[in-house]
Formats: structure tokens, C-alpha cells, sequence
């Protein structure tokens, strides 16, 4: 195949620049093919910046829960020259492939995949510069395949080349200089999680980006300003994950007038099933809570929980009721569509109270003022069934013995 025009790789190489930057595995489309450079005597590249525009510039930064530490770390790899076809100024802008890692990058454009096994680009002498050749395929997926394994590493940039604007939402990058990049993200660990206490966001990290410095209008390139915008449509948007924490309620139930909702009744939850370690939330705050007045609701949907198991203890029975009544029960928590819910509520009695119950208007625990309230359907309920059984059983048996002694000292 023979090289194509040095204009026509300008173009799509422009458009490489704006759209090939993938946080998060997303990859940019483009809605039409660019237009084709022109000759120009004013296409002097001199820039040496690239910015990155998002939806919040927090996905820049690397946390420490709510507190930011910094920027994120990046490596870059200059891959390709910007060349003017007649000297310093004036002609035709092209590719042109840095000399010092063209054998790596040169093999890398050789291994690119196809479907039918055989290498899309041969050689200089059949197909002319690589990464020149790589633009004028104006294939992106076949460009964004190059960003995953471009044959180079590159070096850190250093830490005052990287500025976050949060006004802006833009992370700006100063390369050494003009040229077509690989930028790579090497922050360490690349998930970078913020947590306010009341939700997390994780930010994913950045995929490698093959980007390029902005060149001046005069080189009539479309897409020539060295800005990668991630909120259009038309390109990759930055990832993260919201996770909204949550609690949970239930309903505390006595029994006689209190049938309907039982106040005073105090629950601490702990985060191992022994109950040694209460519980602080996302916040600080110590996950207690008393069932009210109003209907004996225990309410604990202002702690911020994350999902998982948790253990949760009456530690405090109304006065006037049993306290081999009092609860202890597995809570688990679900993340359901980014916010933290209740999954489900079971006694850890054994054997099972029979006490919980879980009805239309959710989860309701029943204290109760003695054993013989206990319910009949409930595993300890029928234990003392078995046991008045057995007791029985004993009484009918004293009774038949005594009767035989009484009947024996009759006869005699």
C-alpha cells in the first residue's frame, strides 16, 4: 500500500488528537470525517499543552477519603514529530515518527490485530511513516488498539505539569514539547475512591491517551486546539461510581396495649456476630438508637452504612418487660443501584424466638412480659411446649405410682 498524502494524515490525525483519550475502557467516536489540511505559512506548532475537559475535576485528583493529596501521575511517550513539508514555515503539516523509539513503535503498528491474520501495515518502503500512516487509516478502532499497545513507556511528567482547574473542570498537561503523545495514567492505585462520609465516589482510572499538542488555526485542521472534551456526546466521558450509604428501620411491638408500637426499647449495633465492638459509622457516629414514642419505631436511616453484615442487640428492654425477650439479630445491607438498603433482618436466637416478624409495613420485633407469652409457632415456643409436655408426663407418672403404693396398703 502506498502512502497517502501528508495533508490527508494531517486530518485524521487532528482527529486522533480531540478524541483519543479513554478513561474507564470508553473510547471517543467522531460524527464525520475531519476536513484536510492546507498548505499554510503560518502552521508553526509551538504549543505545548494538552487539556482534558470533564464533568467534575475531582476525577483528576487522587483522595484520601474527602481530602485531596493531589494530581494524578502520568507518564508520557512523544511518538510522533509535527512536520512542515517546506522547511520552517510554509507547506504541508505531517507525522513524523520520533526517531529514538521508531523500531518499538514501528513493530507495535506491525502488531496491530486484523481479522484476517495478515499485518495491515508491511513497512517504510510500501506504507511510509507509521504513525503518519496510522492517521491517514482514520480507523478508530484500529487507532485506539495502538493507544492499548504502543510499544513505548514513557517518563514521568513532572508533578507542576500537571494543574487541575475545579472552576473550568480541566486537568491541563505541558509536554516538552510539540509533538503527537502517549499518555499514561500511572497513578498508583489508578481507582481513586473520595469518600464525604455519607457517599463514596470512585473515580476510575484513565486508559492510555494518544493525544496531540494544538496547533494554530493557520494550519486548517479541524480539531486542532489540543482539547479533549470528555461531557460531549461524540467523545469518552470520564467514569466514576456513586455509592449513596444508608440505614435501615424496624418496628418494636409489646404485647396488650402495646401491641400497636413499644417505646424505650434501646438497640446498639456491633460489627461482629459476639457483640464486643459497636459500631461507628462513615461519620464518627455511634450506631445506637431507641424505638419512639410515636408507634415504637427504630429508626436507624440516618447512619451511613456500607453494605454488608452487621450485629444488632436490644441493649435496653422497657421497663416491665422480659429480658430474656431482648433482640439479637443479623442485619445485611445490599447496594442496590448505588444506594445502601436493607437486604434482611434474621434472629440469631437459637432456636429462633419467633419473636421477629416481617410483615406488609416491613420488620417488627415483639418483646414480651414472661416465657408463656412466648409464640407457640416459634422454635423456643414449642420447646416449652415440649418441655410442659414432659413435666406432664412426670406429674401423670408420680400420680399413677402413688396410687399403686395407696392401693397396695389398702389390700395389705
Amino acid at each position: 500500500m502506498k502512502a497517502k498524502s501528508w495533508m490527508a494524515g494531517v486530518a485524521a490525525a487532528a482527529t486522533l488528537f480531540a478524541a483519543m483519550t479513554a478513561p474507564a475502557s470508553a473510547m471517543a467516536e467522531e460524527s464525520g470525517a475531519p476536513g484536510a489540511a492546507q498548505s499554510s505559512a503560518s502552521c508553526t506548532a509551538t504549543s505545548k499543552t494538552i487539556t482534558v475537559k470533564g464533568k467534575d475535576a475531582d476525577a483528576f485528583k487522587t483522595w484520601s477519603d474527602k481530602t485531596p493529596l493531589g494530581n494524578r501521575t502520568f507518564k508520557v511517550a512523544k511518538v510522533a514529530d509535527y512536520k512542515i513539508g517546506n522547511g520552517a514555515s510554509g507547506g504541508s503539516l505531517h507525522l513524523e515518527t520520533v526517531r529514538e523509539s521508531k523500531a518499538a513503535i514501528l513493530q507495535a503498528v506491525k502488531d496491530l490485530p486484523t481479522n484476517t491474520g495478515q499485518p495491515l501495515y508491511e513497512g517504510e518502503e510500501n506504507d511510509g511513516d507509521p504513525m503518519n500512516w496510522l492517521a491517514n487509516t482514520q480507523n478508530d478502532i484500529l487507532i485506539r488498539k495502538y493507544a492499548d499497545k504502543p510499544g513505548v513507556t514513557g517518563s514521568t511528567l513532572e508533578s507542576n505539569s500537571v494543574s487541575v482547574d475545579d472552576t473550568s473542570n480541566t486537568m491541563t498537561l505541558t509536554m516538552p514539547g510539540p509533538g503527537l503523545y502517549v499518555i499514561f495514567d500511572a497513578t498508583t492505585p489508578k481507582q481513586q475512591i473520595k469518600d464525604t462520609g455519607d457517599k463514596t465516589i470512585a473515580y476510575d482510572g484513565f486508559n492510555n491517551m494518544l493525544v496531540g499538542t494544538s496547533l494554530p488555526d493557520g494550519c486548517n485542521v479541524s480539531n486542532n486546539n489540543g482539547v479533549v472534551d470528555l461531557t460531549s456526546d461524540l467523545n469518552a466521558k470520564t467514569t466514576s461510581t456513586t455509592t449513596n450509604r444508608g440505614g435501615f428501620k424496624f418496628t418494636k411491638v409489646g404485647v396488650g396495649s402495646n401491641k400497636a408500637g413499644l417505646a424505650g426499647a434501646e438497640f446498639t449495633v456491633y460489627s461482629d456476630e459476639h457483640f464486643t465492638q459497636v459500631l461507628h459509622d462513615a461519620m464518627g457516629e455511634e450506631v445506637k438508637a431507641t424505638s419512639s414514642e410515636n408507634g415504637g419505631l427504630v429508626d436507624f436511616r440516618n447512619f451511613k452504612l456500607n453494605d454488608g453484615t452487621y450485629y444488632l442487640k436490644e441493649t435496653k428492654v422497657p421497663n416491665g418487660y422480659w429480658s430474656g425477650s431482648a433482640a439479637k439479630l443479623k442485619v445485611t445491607m445490599k447496594n442496590v443501584q448505588g444506594t445502601i438498603q436493607l437486604e434482611s433482618i434474621t434472629d440469631m436466637s437459637i432456636p429462633v424466638s419467633g419473636l421477629l416478624s416481617n410483615g406488609t409495613n416491613g420488620y417488627a420485633y415483639r418483646n414480651i412480659k414472661s416465657i408463656t407469652q412466648l409464640p407457640l409457632t416459634g422454635a423456643m415456643g414449642m420447646a416449652i411446649l415440649g418441655v410442659v409436655a414432659v413435666l406432664c408426663i412426670g406429674g401423670a407418672s408420680i400420680i399413677i405410682v402413688r396410687a399403686r403404693k395407696t392401693k397396695r396398703s389398702f389390700a395389705a
